[in-house]
């Protein structure tokens, strides 16, 4: 199946699908498809999805780029990965998490973080390390 998926910068025309996406990823928020429309234009580069042959997208990833002091330049943290959960094991995910470190090094960042709990092992067998604890303070 990752044979014939490519993935790509997102396009305007992909919102539907990736709304769609969202909905099976999101644990402790919900979606709220107003803030998701105000929000997508937004996103340029740092949305990548993975566009089967026959133009279905299938998968996303959400990478948000941070100059940092400690690392001497850009970290590039992949916030979100998801691939349509009957499409999972056939390699869409390592496909969108390639296309994630290509583009980071193309930006010259330093590295590629993940803020996970759930997929920590799959990020692992991809080559990640462990090297922190992700802490959040909601607002609201």
């Amino acid at each position: 199946m990752s044979d014939d998926v490519t993935v790509r910068a997102a396009k305007e025309g992909d919102a539907e699908a990736v709304f769609g996406l969202l909905g099976d990823f999101v644990t402790s928020y919900r979606p709220d498809r107003e803030a998701f429309d105000r929000h997508f234009p937004l996103l340029g580069d740092g949305l990548l999805v993975a566009e089967t042959a026959e133009g279905r997208v299938v998968g996303y990833a959400l990478v948000c780029d941070l100059l940092v002091l400690y690392a001497n330049g850009y970290v590039c943290e992949l916030q979100e990965l998801m691939v349509d959960p009957e499409l999972r094991g056939r390699g869409i995910g390592e496909r969108l998490v390639a296309a994630v470190l290509e583009r980071a090094r193309a930006k010259g960042a330093v590295e590629v973080t993940v803020p996970t709990r759930r997929a920590r092992d799959y990020y692992l067998r991809l080559g990640f390390e462990e090297t922190a604890t992700y802490l959040k303070h909601p607002l609201r």
